[in-house]
């Protein structure tokens, strides 16, 4: 389990929150500091934000 607030990287704990909202329908704000992701939903994100990476990468190059 990891929760939000241990995320060292600001610019990843900020993608973390959005894409976590995103998905639950909420605003980022409303994703509490104390959240807890369990390793599977954590790696799932990272996959959705590495898609993300790739999807504009890829639009840059078109």
């Amino acid at each position: 389990m990891i929760r939000i607030r241990y995320i060292q990287d600001p610019e990843l704990k900020s993608r973390i929150i959005a894409k976590l909202a995103e998905w639950r329908g909420l605003l980022p704000s409303q994703i509490p500091e104390w959240y807890e992701l369990d390793d599977a939903d954590y790696v799932d994100l990272l996959q959705a934000l590495r898609e993300d990476d790739e999807e504009s990468l890829k639009s840059d190059t078109d």
